[in-house]
């Protein structure tokens, strides 16, 4: 198995391509951790999860909010012990014509996608190369 004994953190994990995501390593041995804004989302999706025999550690958090990164990868070493992959799935979008997305709009789109990014590979670093292991970190991007 692929990603047996990782620990991954899957943001935008409780839906969507995160979700499918968090499937595929939990199918490949992972222990994983989803992170996302609504509980209940996470809560179904470590539910669904679980009945496939994945392990999924439901972590409630704002990209946009470095404390919810920081809060978050707490979690994952709490759990786990280690932190081997960040998988930066979260991302805001508005179903419109970009000369209909307001600026407001988009600067929230930015906030997720760009700053929420940042905000956990930094939260992420010092746990992903902890005892010399190199960690892996990845983004998903939708095209604004």
């Amino acid at each position: 198995m692929l990603s047996k004994g990782k620990s991954p953190l899957i943001t935008g994990g409780g839906s969507g391509i995160g979700l499918e995501i968090s499937k595929q390593f939990g199918r490949h041995g992972a222990r994983l951790a989803i992170m996302g804004r609504r509980e209940a989302v996470l809560r179904a999706a470590a539910d669904e999860l679980a009945k496939e025999g994945i392990e999924a550690l439901p972590v409630t958090g704002d990209v946009r909010r470095k404390e919810d990164g920081q809060s978050a990868v707490a979690a994952v070493m709490a759990r786990y012990g280690r932190l081997d992959v960040l998988v930066n799935g979260a991302a805001g979008n508005f179903l419109a014509a970009a000369e209909d997305l307001s600026v407001n709009g988009f600067r929230t789109v930015l906030d997720i996608d760009a700053v929420g990014t940042f905000n956990m590979c930094l939260a992420a670093r010092p746990s992903c190369n902890k005892e010399h292991r190199v960690g892996r970190r990845e983004s998903v991007a939708d095209p604004l």
